[in-house]
């Protein structure tokens, strides 16, 4: 089932608000949709300032017709399901999942 407009804009708003202001030159949250599926992304300045940033997969929401599921990556970059986190019928209750520090998204 393809997200609404309306669940891009609220993901990117999201993916928006996760850093501080003070910290933006050096980390960004991002959120690629395509199709059902919207990838969080964390990105990266280069710690010395020379080069490009660099990106990591941190999770993959994806729209079913039963709600939503969420997926991790792992260090390679592939998605594992996280069979221990419920399909959620609401894209707010998804965002919590990745919010709350016991599934360790971030970290």
């Amino acid at each position: 089932m393809k997200i609404s407009e309306m669940d891009q804009a609220r993901l990117k708003k999201w993916a928006e608000q996760r850093i501080p202001a003070h910290a933006k030159a050096e980390v960004s949250v991002g959120c690629t949709v395509r199709g059902s599926a919207a990838v969080i992304t964390e990105e990266r300045a280069p710690w010395d300032g020379v080069g490009e940033w660099t990106s990591r997969r941190v999770a993959r929401l994806r729209h079913t017709g039963e709600g939503w599921q969420v997926e991790g990556a792992d260090r390679n970059g592939r998605w594992y399901p996280c069979d221990h986190l419920p399909t959620v019928p609401s894209l707010d209750e998804a965002l919590a999942v990745l919010d709350d520090p016991r599934n360790a998204f971030w970290g």
